[in-house]
């Protein structure tokens, strides 16, 4: 059996994949070999993948500890080691598994680590597992933000979906929706198949089979939105997403960031609308400090809809499916004040601020 030499910790399945497939392209012609390593499927084919021989491992901690438990992961040649997202990697609760797979590899080993945030906690951990590290800081500068048209709406924690719904029915855009929480996201999703939208869900706890007919049938089209939790959306690679909405408030302005950068894409147009509860105030202000750029307040009436009875649909987990709550209330647009963004008709590209002075979080 020949050993890996190189290993990627990852903290999803989806990221697995794409740097997988990445490594792929790079190795092409040089003739190493690398295999995605995850959870939430059977670890009998994929031990018998690393028997066979494999030059480059990426895995997920857990995954990567039961192996060794197994011991059908051999560490004794690693010369590099990659920390990708160590950030997301440490908010799983990856952070005891990392030390253990860490404590199993070669000493003289080179070590990178890339995280969005350099958290107290993170800064620790280099210091912990890399020898005299040093820090290279990217430029901040996202040039996706100047494809995306960027709104706020203000609304109270009860009126929250039926503002979700009032922007959804606005153009039917192809839109992703994130949310704080996994139990959010599946009782959000069941909420919006029984008003009779295709919507989907993914996070952590739905089996990897699952999400990844979901996320299929978002890029296919039969799916026009995808519910999601910031850790279950990292390492998508989706293209012409029209609208990001942000259900629940970012905890912080990178995460705002790393959210709204799902659509503008390609060179197309896209929009992004958070909605944000009257005491998160503030969140916005420091959003467009991060950002460098005004979040407008969008204008919209948002029309009551009855309770959805979520008995008539399917399990989330089964993925896309239809509810049989009868016909969504028609948008209706407000007549409100002069200074305010209107919902657009289109998505994306449509003009949302009519030529208007834009208004500032109060």
């Amino acid at each position: 059996m020949r050993a890996p030499s190189a290993l990627v910790l990852v903290p999803t399945r989806e990221l697995a994949n794409q740097v997988h497939e990445e490594l792929s392209k790079l190795s092409r012609f040089t003739g190493h070999t690398c295999v995605p390593i995850y959870g939430g499927v059977g670890i009998g084919p994929q031990a018998d993948k690393l028997r066979r021989g494999v030059d480059i491992v990426v895995v997920t901690p857990g995954r990567a500890k039961d192996l060794m438990n197994r011991n059908d992961l051999d560490l004794s040649k690693i010369s590099v080691v990659v920390l990708d997202e160590a950030d997301r990697m440490l908010d799983m609760g990856f952070a005891k598994d990392l030390n253990y797979i860490l404590s199993k590899v070669s000493k003289k080993r080179q070590t990178l680590l890339f995280s969005a945030t350099m958290s107290p906690e993170i800064k620790q951990l280099a210091l912990r597992q890399m020898s005299g590290p040093q820090e290279i800081l990217v430029s901040r500068d996202e040039p996706v933000l100047d494809l995306t048209k960027q709104y706020y709406i203000v609304a109270e924690r009860e009126a929250k979906r039926d503002t979700l719904c009032t922007i959804l029915d606005a153009s039917r855009p192809k839109a992703i929706v994130f949310c704080h929480t996994k139990r959010r996201v599946d009782q959000l999703t069941k909420k919006l198949l029984a008003y009779d939208y295709t919507a989907g869900a993914i996070h952590g706890d739905i089996a990897q089979n699952k999400r990844e007919r979901v996320i299929r049938s978002f890029k296919d089209g039969s799916i026009k939105v995808l519910v999601a939790t910031d850790v279950a959306a990292r390492g998508l690679d989706i293209d012409a997403v029209d609208c990001v909405v942000n259900f629940d408030a970012p905890d912080e302005p990178d995460t705002y960031v790393h959210r709204i950068g799902r659509t503008g894409r390609a060179g197309k147009e896209g929009i992004a609308v958070s909605i944000f509860l009257p005491e998160e105030r503030q969140m916005i202000r420091e959003i467009e400090h991060r950002t460098g750029k005004p979040i407008d307040l969008l204008d919209i009436k948002v029309v009551p809809r009855p309770e959805p009875d979520i008995r008539r649909v399917s399990t989330v987990q089964n993925g896309p499916s239809r509810g049989a709550s009868g016909p969504r209330p028609r948008y209706e647009k407000s007549g409100g004040g002069g200074d305010r963004a209107r919902m657009p008709r289109s998505l994306p590209g449509a003009r949302m601020d009519g030529g208007r002075p834009r208004s500032k979080a109060q």
